[in-house]
């Protein structure tokens, strides 16, 4: 035999070797160099676990956009590491350099002998490798292509082999688009090329990807889309031929993979300069400028100026730099202050998936000025596009403002009263926003609760936002209600002295500084909570009228009844922590000491009724006695209270008990804390208060509930109370629950139906009480200080002045019991409700020296209005 036929024989002796086969050994030292960065890269448990569970149904394709050779050993790598079905062979890509010696080696004498031999060279499409393999059950890898309507034909046989072997086997071929991204970058319309440095784009050469992913092994992002049953598919699209079945295929999976992209980064880009343009552009703006020219007797050109000068004041000015900073920087914070962050990942699951369906508009509490960062770094941390956030003009302060508007932070003013040309350049904002796809985050409440328990909601921005659905900007919007939540805020004692009457000031850099001593402490755990989005598209269906037929009475009605759905919706997924719990039960009397098995027993009861309510709970009631330990702990080292141990020398077990001692001056602390969960006990407290303020044996249900209507009238400015719930569907299942422990006995037809109340109900109802005794203290202490405008009517500074000083005599004197009834805040809804009552008039006018207008009060004629309020307050006291 001669030579050239030893070769050719040993040639047709090699086997297949292909370029496209990814095998389980590891090459060195090209793969010793990747171990480290790939083991970098993960993949959620709930996204391993739904492969994992795909593979035990059917056959497993995983399909990239690119073809790319570093994408390929990401998805082998996470394979082996979460023990998925691992790709055998990704086609169409070249994976020699990452292939064991002698198998590269065999690849190469392929094509040898093919190029010096005419040697028939071992062609994967021809040879249907692809569909040969999947039929012999091995999962394999496939790329589509950067876009649907460029063809690519290896991508194109991929799928042709794909839709064969699903011919020959029983199980289903699932087709699962993974996303691949280095960085979460959002992507501008112009790009340059040292965008690179701040993460990756699409149809990125392999040079490029290199570098973005050794820049960016961290933020390595891989998320499996929703996966393509071949079987099913082939089935629903009966009527095509090959070639269109192929395409609407390549299609959909191309399409799932960029709708999940958009999730995460949202849509490209534009830069502030755009933005400000395309709005002055605008031939609705241009109008408007015009109009307001002519009617204000102004040049257009002046018009056009200011316009754009608010514009400059309002808009973001996203950079991705900032967001890196502030990535690190958060971890840092939510690790070194707080204890972590436990987050609704199901609610955050379900915002991903309404962001592949339309634009959505985050609606969180505020609580704290962490928040403007919290949200947006749980959302990174959750691969969900960022949202633009609305943000005080309070905050323009350098560098805070600076760093803000870096973050996606957009800025408005408090009023737009009287100056109609912000209003309608803050409104166009919005607007185009919402036309481009970008989410927005605004706090409800407007700003910050200092009391601990939800403001009345603002609706000034909802209304912009659904005026801008109204206008077609899409065709459906989501409002996802979020709750977050502290152990402790950090602002805690700047919140006392607003309420104690101290002035609020504006935010000023030097108070950061000032208030650094604050990463020294511990400020416990942070708690994201996610609600039940309202879809306007469906809601506004339902709600019968369209707007456009609706005045513009029935229009600010709806906005107001939508806020106030978002507000109770948050309050449904408030979680109630330890520390909360333990304050509720410190607060639930007036005495200055408890007991720690008496306070273990009123916590207790209040825990078995937040779980009757079905209230959330932290996740660290897991270990409950030790969590609540955890909590008098932190107080204690607080200051909040002071342990007073139990003395050695004592043998009397009951002498022997640890005291919970509580300062006056404390108790304004630990009601902030009390107020976060105070919304689920309003029905029992207010029963509560009726039974116990009734010194009957039987008490007729009719006048328990005509004082349970009574509180939620005196408190409508206090608490936020669900409209679409009559008084009795509320109650009835408290009652229940008050009979089921033995507090009460019912009795009585229904005409005459009444309550008895136990003995040892009438000392547990005492707690239930308790928790709202502070409210009718502080509204006492108003209709007390009504005297003062008995002679003269006095602006609302100098009418608080003297209650906040009466008050602190009636503390003194003992005709109120609870520090922490000296509340600002509680003063200014009780006056809300003395003039919703009709009891005190209000005015507003200019005095001398003053620039803002300046609101006073005076007595009204109606003087048996006050003295109705008067007795009923009595009664409760």
């Amino acid at each position: 035999m001669s030579i050239w036929s030893s070769i050719r024989s040993w040639a047709a002796s090699i086997g297949e070797y292909y370029a496209g086969h990814i095998y389980e050994e590891k090459n060195f030292p090209l793969m010793w160099m990747f171990k480290k960065v790939l083991a970098m890269v993960r993949l959620t448990d709930e996204h391993a676990r739904e492969l994992k569970e795909l593979g035990e149904q059917g056959l497993i394709v995983y399909a990239i956009k690119d073809p790319s050779q570093l994408n390929s050993l990401i998805l082998r790598d996470l394979a082996m590491r979460y023990d998925l079905p691992r790709p055998v062979y990704a086609h169409g890509i070249n994976m020699i350099f990452w292939q064991p010696f002698t198998k590269a080696a065999h690849v190469v004498a392929s094509f040898l002998a093919h190029l010096f031999l005419r040697q028939n060279i071992l062609d994967p499409e021809e040879n249907e490798y692809l569909k040969r393999i999947v039929i012999e059950g091995h999962p394999v890898l496939i790329h589509l292509g950067t876009s649907e309507f460029f063809r690519n034909p290896p991508a194109e046989g991929a799928i042709r082999q794909l839709i064969k072997a699903q011919e020959f086997v029983t199980r289903p071929i699932f087709i699962c688009p993974q996303f691949i991204t280095y960085g979460r970058r959002r992507e501008r319309e112009q790009e340059s090329f040292l965008s690179i440095l701040f993460g990756q784009t699409d149809n990125t050469g392999p040079i490029r990807r290199f570098i973005a992913f050794a820049r960016f092994t961290n933020n390595v992002v891989v998320i499996p889309t929703e996966p393509v049953n071949l079987m099913a598919f082939i089935e629903a699209n009966q009527g095509l031929s090959e070639k269109e079945l192929i395409s609407r295929l390549r299609s959909e999976l191309i399409n799932r993979i960029d709708e999940e992209k958009e999730t995460i980064v949202g849509p490209a880009l534009k830069s502030r300069d755009e933005i400000i343009s395309m709005i002055l552009r605008d031939e609705q703006m241009v109008q408007f400028l015009d109009d307001l020219a002519l009617t204000e007797r102004r040049d257009y050109d002046d018009v056009y100026r200011e316009a754009k000068k608010y514009l400059t004041e309002i808009v973001a000015d996203y950079s991705e730099v900032f967001i890196g900073l502030l990535d690190r920087l958060l971890t840092w914070l939510w690790n070194n202050i707080y204890d972590g962050l436990v987050i609704d990942r199901e609610g955050l699951a379900n915002v991903r998936n309404l962001s592949r369906r339309m634009p959505f508009v985050i609606i969180p509490c505020h609580k704290s000025h962490i928040d403007y960062l919290l949200l947006s770094y749980v959302l990174f941390k959750e691969n969900i596009q960022l949202p633009f956030i609305a943000a005080g003009t309070n905050l323009l302060i350098w560098p805070i403002g600076y760093i803000f508007r870096k973050s996606s932070a957009f800025f408005l003013r408090r009023t737009f009263k009287g100056n109609v040309l912000y209003a309608e350049v803050f409104a166009r904002y919005i607007k185009t926003l919402l036309k481009e796809g970008y989410p927005i985050e605004f706090f409800i409440e407007g700003g910050r609760s200092r009391t601990g328990k939800m403001v009345m909601p603002k609706f000034g921005l909802l209304s912009m936002i659904i005026q801008a659905y109204q206008e077609k900007v899409s065709d459906d919007l989501a409002l996802v209600p979020v709750f977050i939540g502290y152990d402790r805020v950090i602002e805690e004692k700047a919140y006392l002295k607003e309420l104690g009457g101290a002035p609020k000031t504006r935010e000023k850099t030097s108070d950061l500084i000032k208030s650094s001593r604050f990463l020294k402490k511990r400020y416990g755990h942070v708690y994201v909570n996610i609600g039940e989005p309202i879809q306007l598209k469906q809601y506004l269906n339902l709600h019968g009228k369209p707007m456009e037929e609706m005045s513009v009475a029935e229009r600010q009605s709806l906005y107001r009844k939508i806020s106030y759905e978002i507000a109770l919706a948050i309050n449904r997924v408030s979680v109630v922590t330890p520390f909360s719990l333990v304050s509720a039960g410190l607060l639930s009397h007036d005495r200055r000491g408890i007991g720690h098995e008496e306070l273990l027993e009123v916590v207790q009861n209040f825990f078995e009724y937040l779980t009757f309510v079905q209230a959330r709970f932290a996740s660290t009631f897991a270990h409950r006695e030790q969590s609540l330990l955890e909590a008098l702990y932190l107080m204690g080292e607080s200051d909040l209270i002071a342990p007073i141990g139990a003395d050695e020398k004592e043998e009397d077990d009951e002498m022997a008990e640890v005291v919970y001692s509580l300062d006056d001056e404390k108790r304004l602390n630990l009601e902030y804390y009390k107020n976060n969960i105070l919304h689920f006990f309003l029905p029992v407290s207010f029963l509560a208060t009726s039974i116990l303020a009734h010194r009957e044996d039987m008490i007729f249900l009719k006048r328990i509930m005509e004082d349970y209507n009574f509180f939620k009238n005196l408190f409508r400015h206090e608490f936020i109370f669900d409209d679409r719930l009559r008084d009795d569907e509320e109650a009835i299942p408290v009652i229940n629950f008050l009979e089921d422990r033995g507090w009460i006995r019912r009795n009585g037809t229904v005409g005459t139906a009444g309550l008895e109340v136990t003995g040892r109900g009438r000392v547990e109802l005492m707690h239930f009480s308790g928790l709202i005794h502070n409210y009718i203290e502080s509204y006492w202490v108003v209709v007390r200080g009504c005297s003062y405008l008995r002679k003269s009517e006095k602006t609302e500074r100098d009418w608080l002045k003297r209650i906040r000083q009466l008050g602190e005599k009636m503390f003194k004197k003992g005709e109120i019991q609870r520090a922490e009834s000296l509340s600002q805040a509680n003063y200014q809804n009780a006056i809300r409700y003395l003039l919703d009552a009709g009891v005190i008039e209000a005015s507003e006018g200019r005095e001398k020296g003053e620039k803002r207008t300046v609101r006073s009060y005076r007595m009204s004629d109606k003087r048996g209005a006050l003295e109705a309020v008067r007795r009923k307050l009595f009664r409760f006291l």
